[in-house]
């Protein structure tokens, strides 16, 4: 893979400099970054990206929750020298801790029965979901994904 270069700050929010940036990270290709922040000092620029990895939860223990995708977001920091060169990268770390707490939180949802399934064109009533203390609700998206979404806050 070729160097990753800032050219132009403008260059940061480019989707194809967003392409390079997935792949200089290691990134799944269905991993959504979105350019969050860029600030420049007199040794060079730091960019701030948001990630949204989608993370499939699969397991006859999470009930109708069963095969979802839930987004789980992560933050990415470059850091590029005053020629444009990245210097060095940090991203959240997505680890073994940080995805079992999140499918202890499904299984949770699951186990009391407050996660709806709702049909793939099924408008979403919040006030009949809240009547039936279910906040959370199962629904297949445009791509077919099955996704966890968040019918209110309680």
């Amino acid at each position: 893979m070729d160097e990753l270069r800032l050219t132009r700050i403008e260059v940061a929010r480019d989707g194809e400099f967003i392409e390079q940036v997935k792949a200089a990270l290691n990134l799944p290709a269905d991993a959504q970054v979105q350019l969050k922040n860029i600030t420049r000092d007199a040794n060079g620029v730091s960019v701030e990206y948001d990630i949204t990895l989608p993370i499939r939860i699969v397991g006859a223990e999470f009930g109708v929750a069963n095969g979802v995708t839930v987004d789980e977001h992560l933050t990415a920091r470059l850091r590029f020298d005053a020629r444009g060169t990245c210097v060095s990268t940090q991203v959240t770390p997505l680890d073994e801790q940080r995805l079992r707490l999140l499918k202890d939180n499904v299984r949770k949802l699951a186990k009391m029965n407050a996660i709806y399934l709702a049909a793939p064109d099924e408008t979403i009533d919040p006030d009949a979901l809240r009547a039936r203390r279910q906040a959370w609700y199962v629904q297949t998206d445009a791509q077919g994904h099955k996704r966890l979404r968040r019918a209110f806050i309680a």
